[in-house]
């Protein structure tokens, strides 16, 4: 049985984009759009195995933002992970 990443209600986030930064992806966004866990992607970001986010400051809290280009890249980096270990 295959378990998905189930996101709950998202609450509106655009006001903490700057202006020149509204068609890039938050980090829930992006885990919303490949159903996947916001933890999952913080890892995937940490090993360099996806591109790292911009980081964009807004007051105290830093917020992770994805280009539309590298949304791509990780859907097609994430679409080809397979569930258990590698093989060696």
């Amino acid at each position: 049985m295959v378990r998905r990443y189930t996101m709950k209600v998202r609450r509106d986030t655009s006001y903490l984009k700057p202006k020149k930064f509204q068609d890039y992806l938050t980090l829930s966004e992006l885990a919303e759009k490949v159903q996947r866990d916001p933890s999952w992607i913080r890892l995937l970001e940490k090993e360099d195995r996806i591109p790292k986010a911009v980081r964009v400051k807004r007051g105290q809290i830093s917020i992770r933002l994805w280009s539309p280009a590298q949304v791509e890249e990780c859907e097609r980096i994430i679409a080809t992970h397979r569930p258990g270990r590698p093989r060696s």
